[in-house]
């Protein structure tokens, strides 16, 4: 220790902070999952598939993102918010063809992605005795559980632990300590973006990064065999490759500056990178449209344009990587809008939503019970699938998890026929 004294004010004091602070590998407990975080890189293997998860945090308005514009009571329910079928998209042409419904104005790339095959809406996706708290309905589909929240840890921990337990097996991305993420052993990746994530703990060297971990390894190297130190060491390794995965990055797609496309820009340099990352998570809220929340100009048809560029973005890119085929995205929210607009121009907390998927192995289409005008009429639109069922689906069948209630202990209300993969 008396030669990193002599060169630098790093102290052991700081230098176990820097270790420690910088990254959540430190409390990975046994060494085997620290060890197994480091691996040789090259581009994602075939075969390794991954999902992401995109989150609409707020409760977005899945009626005026796909848009049941042949029910009458659509229109009645909305006689402004509403959408005619002349101000939205088309999506009945292809092999997939519905005139019953259309995309919002801002969504041409998705639009193009169902005509395609490549995009399926999955119908009044909820869960039983629907909440109509935020943060309750969060913790629903973030823990896999209607019941015994407290107790609760979340799905993808759980995912993670059997299926992918390093560090790098399940990542969050600029949604801070996903509750999805809570919970387990294998202390899944947290960050915002992949360019900041760099060692501040300590004020020595801020000019000269480099020359900062070098003096925290070479202190880490000189003690005792050790599963934190392993760790630590571990850890180092891993934001060095994250550090690489930034530099050596390269595409022909041009990003966006939407929130949702810096984070899946990050995505796309993990898997660039060959990360084995299982799970992705990502998202960006604002959906919370009680008020003003606008038609084809406005607050929704912003966030709706955000989406479709993220996805647009994100999609060609992974396209490009030839990753296309080992993909899916999830897109959720924690519950939808009511069937009928408000006083305030805007609509509140509903229940049931649409999910949408979209990968290379997707069947495209609609699934589960077809909207009727019925469903209209009420309040709020009804549960029909759990959303368990529909995760479960793509941990069975895109991600070679063979007993889903592994992930989702609680009984489940199993859709037959969702059809959801090809």
């Amino acid at each position: 220790m008396n030669e990193q004294l002599n060169e630098s004010p790093l102290t052991r004091r700081s230098a176990i902070a820097a270790a420690m602070g910088a990254f959540g590998l430190a409390a990975l407990g046994p060494v085997e999952r620290a060890v197994a975080a480091v691996r040789p890189r090259s581009a994602m293997p075939m075969g390794e598939n991954f999902l992401v998860v995109v989150e609409l945090n707020g409760g977005n308005d899945g009626l005026n993102m796909v848009v049941p514009h042949s029910l009458p009571s659509y229109a009645t329910q909305r006689p402004t918010l509403g959408l005619s079928s002349s101000d939205t998209l088309a999506i009945d042409t292809g092999s997939f063809a519905t005139s019953d419904f259309r995309l919002h104005p801002r969504l041409p790339a998705l639009a193009q992605m169902y005509r395609d095959g490549e995009l399926a809406v999955v119908q009044k996706v909820g869960y039983p005795d629907r909440n109509g708290s935020h943060d309750v309905s969060r913790q629903i589909w973030a823990y896999g559980q209607r019941e015994r929240l407290l107790s609760g840890n979340g799905w993808i921990a759980r995912y993670a632990d059997l299926h992918a337990p390093t560090s790098t097996g399940a990542v969050s991305l600029a949604r801070g300590r996903h509750r999805t993420m809570v919970g387990g052993d294998s202390n899944p990746l947290t960050m915002g973006r992949l360019d900041q994530f760099k060692f501040d703990v300590d004020g020595s060297f801020r000019g000269d990064h480099a020359r900062r971990l070098e003096l925290v390894r070479r202190f880490l190297d000189r003690r005792n065999g050790s599963a934190s130190r392993d760790a630590m060491l571990a850890g180092h390794t891993v934001a060095d490759q994250i550090s690489d995965a930034v530099a050596n990055y390269s595409s022909t797609v041009t990003y966006r500056n939407g929130r949702l496309s810096e984070s899946l820009q990050d995505v796309a340099r993990m898997l660039q990178a060959g990360f084995p990352t299982r799970v992705f998570y990502t998202g960006f809220g604002g959906f919370d449209t009680h008020a003003a929340q606008g038609t084809l100009v406005g607050r929704h048809a912003d966030l709706m344009q955000t989406l479709n560029e993220g996805l647009d973005d994100f999609v060609q890119d992974v396209k490009a990587m030839g990753l296309w085929s080992q993909t899916v995205i999830a897109v959720v929210s924690e519950f939808g809008r009511r069937n009928f607009e408000n006083g305030s121009g805007g609509t509140d907390h509903g229940a049931a939503n649409h999910v949408l998927l979209l990968g290379g192995g997707v069947r495209g289409g609609f699934h589960g019970p077809m909207l009727v005008d019925a469903d209209l009429s009420e309040n709020n639109l009804p549960y029909a699938v759990d959303f368990r069922t529909v995760y479960s689906d793509v941990l069975t069948q895109h991600l070679g998890v063979s007993d889903p209630t592994t992930i989702f202990p609680e009984a489940l209300e199993v859709q037959a026929n969702l059809n959801l993969f090809l």
